[in-house]
């Protein structure tokens, strides 16, 4: 349980009248004091939880630099100076409970360890081939240095020359109004002691729609965020430990609520920590995170995860079930979806790109490419109605070491495997790189752009609301993390740029509306040919009443034939909208799994995937609230010469029956009592042996006729079945067990069910 602002007010209220033997209230008299214990919190947080924890005690805390000085003998200093914060701030905390004033005076905390600068070779981790310049140029001179396939061009959509807030942009999201939004990391890598730590979320506002930013609005300070998204009207970003949600009440653009709804993120090192959060198109908010790092999540409908693995991590909203989702090693950034849901992710040390599939009872990363760059920081799937047709649909990597820019792949998807693969794309571009002691050097790649000013780190890449391509710039002469001492005096904290690219012979994509729009509007907006509009129309969709959602979407899908190829994505959409609210249409999955479009089965065969194997593990939970336990017992009940009494039932949630194994007497009569307390429709079918699959099949090529038949198919293998029964629904069926002895499987036909919904009856 996390507890937001007004639960804390309520529980302290609660422990202060414990403490006191009489009645307290929080009144807003108290409200100087609480800030104070928030300030002192502030400091004896970072203090005893330190970020990059690694850095301070762990493996890269011995890593010496100029004059042998290490990481530790500057970071743990750096602890005994937030322990004279802390106490400091203390004393006000005391003194306003006394009813007196007291201002803070940290002119007694201890100075910070000076460190020297090793950038230009000062020790041997330092790399003038790897650094930038410490001359830095301007964001609008950075575009002379860039190279773009003819056709194109970029222009300066914001830098800190105008928004000095905008430093070290690690990911950008464009909300539902069109408007570009920025986490900046000005304290990477970590908050130090006596500096204001002014880590953020931003608003870049367009006003006058000419690609350039007009003015910013900080939306909430946030340390250390390396991923957010949109979702339910709000934002959730990473503030490791905790995982957030921000949401501005009175539309001012700032947050007023803020609420912890997910602990136990690691930050032992702060740059491989959970990042590029993404919205899927299935519900999950996808994020990954690298090495060193031990996380532990517990949440209410399922077991705790305890993870150490480098790996991409899925998080319901809803549910709040967290879920490791496919490993990935040493250190992953970069996930992206395109347009029929297949998932993809990069790894930012390794280089490496791969598609996401299902795998035994979760999924695992396949190979995407032949790894050309490293290191990655993003990636993302191009789809603009901008950007030229013969685009559409491939791949971009952001790199930002030896090629400085944006790889561009172009993506072939085997629609009856699922496989996809990609390969080099895009324009042979030149740039002449300006090394540090001012000389140039040539140098040409394959892509779609490439710049030769060493300082530019491109973090990030979105398409905005008209179709351009947005591209954030770290722009920093130091980009190691392990190369250099965390304090470095050159690590830059007051560059950041957004660019952006355009077509300018094509239109620029016409805006679509999106926020505040009706539900039938919404639905509509999921007919549209690109991504970014679908995916903003989805998060809208996130925050609308679930019942009303819902109703719309069964009268929505009416105008769609299953049959019809042209009308298997709109199908998809709608069947992601359902795995979004957490409601499953088994009928419209099934559906899905026998459409005429190829891509729309590998969809609907992951959407069945993520329901009926991932989740039937626990590893993805399962429904809060709805998870009860039978109370009756289940299995033989009684066996005498004459009958043999059984009882089978379902488990609520699970897809499962709560007996797995059944052996009886081969001609033994039999009363056997199926009940079903699940919320889901369900039947029981005993069948030949080794013909579970085949029935199963049948049953869901019987399509909408198949409620009407209970999902019972006409099939000689089928021995004995139940009806098609609700909840809180039991029907007895009465046989004679075969004569011939052998393993005769029984199954719920109900689509989609049969793939764990099985057991044995042995006859002997």
């Amino acid at each position: 349980m996390h507890l937001n602002e007004e639960g804390n007010r309520l529980l302290s209220e609660v422990i202060a009248s414990a403490l006191f033997g009489k009645p307290v209230a929080a009144s807003s008299e108290l409200d100087a004091l609480r800030d104070a214990v928030i300030d002192k919190d502030y400091a004896w947080n970072n203090r005893y939880r330190a970020r990059d924890g690694n850095d301070v005690w762990g493996g890269r805390s011995t890593l010496a630099f100029v004059d042998g000085q290490t990481n530790a003998e500057v970071l743990q200093h750096e602890q005994t100076m937030f322990d004279v914060m802390t106490a400091n701030r203390d004393k006000r905390v005391w003194a306003l409970a006394q009813g007196r004033d007291f201002q803070v005076d940290d002119s007694d905390v201890p100075k910070p360890v000076v460190v020297k600068s090793n950038v230009g070779g000062g020790s041997k981790s330092s790399s003038a081939q790897k650094e930038g310049r410490l001359d830095y140029v301007t964001g609008e001179e950075g575009i002379k240095h860039m190279a773009v396939p003819k056709g194109f061009q970029v222009n300066l959509f914001a830098d800190e020359s105008r928004f000095p807030e905008l430093v070290n942009p690690v990911q950008m999201q464009v909300d539902t109004k069109g408007r570009i939004w920025a986490a900046v990391w000005p304290t990477y890598p970590k908050w130090e002691p006596l500096k204001e730590m002014k880590d953020a979320l931003v608003i870049l506002h367009d006003d006058d729609k000419d690609g350039r930013a007009d003015r910013v609005t900080e939306f909430a300070r946030v340390q250390n965020p390396l991923g957010f998204e949109f979702w339910n009207g709000g934002v959730i970003v990473t503030s490791a430990p905790d995982l957030l949600f921000l949401k501005d009440t009175d539309g001012d653009d700032v947050a007023d609520v803020r609420e912890v709804i997910l602990q136990g993120l690691d930050f032992a090192d702060t740059h491989h920590g959970a990042n590029n959060l993404i919205y899927g198109p299935d519900g999950g908010i996808y994020w990954q995170s690298g090495v060193f790092m031990v996380h532990n999540h517990e949440h209410p409908w399922g077991p705790s995860l305890q993870a150490e693995a480098s790996a991409m991590y899925r998080f319901d909203p809803r549910r709040f079930t967290i879920a490791m989702h496919a490993a990935n090693s040493p250190n992953p950034h970069g996930i992206s979806f395109d347009r029929w849901g297949y998932h993809y992710a990069t790894d930012g040390t390794g280089g490496r790109a791969y598609q996401v599939r299902p795998e035994g009872n979760g999924f695992k990363m396949h190979e995407l490419l032949k790894k050309e760059v490293r290191p990655v920081t993003s990636s993302e799937v191009l789809s603009s109605t901008h950007f030229p047709d013969e685009m559409q649909g491939d791949f971009l990597i952001c790199n930002v070491i030896g090629f400085l820019g944006i790889k561009h792949y172009h993506l072939d998807r085997n629609a009856e495997t699922g496989a996809v693969w990609g390969e080099p794309a895009g324009a042979e571009l030149s740039v002449n790189t300006v090394n540090a002691d001012g000389t140039t050097t040539p140098d040409s790649s394959r892509g779609l752009l490439m710049s030769g000013d060493k300082n530019f780190r491109p973090s990030d890449i979105v398409f905005g609301e008209d179709g351009a391509l947005y591209f954030s710039d770290w722009h920093n002469v130091i980009i190691g993390h392990m190369q250099h001492n965390v304090r470095d005096p050159n690590r830059d904290h007051l560059h950041g740029r957004i660019y952006r690219m355009i077509y300018p012979s094509r239109p620029l994509q016409k805006p679509v509306a999106i926020d505040g729009q009706p539900i039938a509007a919404l639905l509509d907006n999921l007919k549209h040919p690109t991504d970014s509009v679908r995916q903003r129309t989805r998060v809208e969709l996130s925050e609308l009443p679930t019942d009303e959602v819902i109703a719309a979407v069964k009268e929505w899908v009416k105008q769609f034939d299953p049959n019809k190829k042209e009308d298997a994505h709109a199908l998809i959409e709608a069947l992601w909208v359902y795995q979004q609210h957490n409601v499953r249409n088994v009928e419209l999955l099934g559906q899905l799994l026998k459409s005429p479009e190829p891509h729309a089965r590998i969809a609907a065969t992951t959407a069945q995937h993520l329901w009926f194997n991932v989740e039937s593990t626990m590893h993805g939970g399962v429904i809060g609230g709805e998870l009860t336990e039978s109370t009756e017992k289940s299995g033989i009940l009684s066996d005498t010469p004459d009958l043999t009494t059984i009882r089978v039932a379902t488990v609520p949630e699970r897809l499962m029956y709560d007996v797995k194994e059944l052996s009886v007497k081969a001609g033994k009569k039999i009363k056997l009592t199926f009940a079903n307390p699940d919320f889901m429709p369900h039947n029981f079918l005993i069948v030949n042996p080794g013909k579970a699959d085949d029935v199963a099949m049948k049953a869901i090529a019987l399509g909408a006729r198949g409620f009407e038949l209970g999902f019972i198919p006409e099939s000689p293998d089928i021995l004995w079945h139940t009806k098609l029964l609700d909840h809180g629904q039991e029907e007895v069926l009465e046989f004679t067990a075969p004569e011939k002895p052998g393993d005769y499987p029984y199954v719920c036909s109900f689509p989609g069910h049969h793939i764990i919904m099985r057991g044995v009856m042995k006859v002997k």
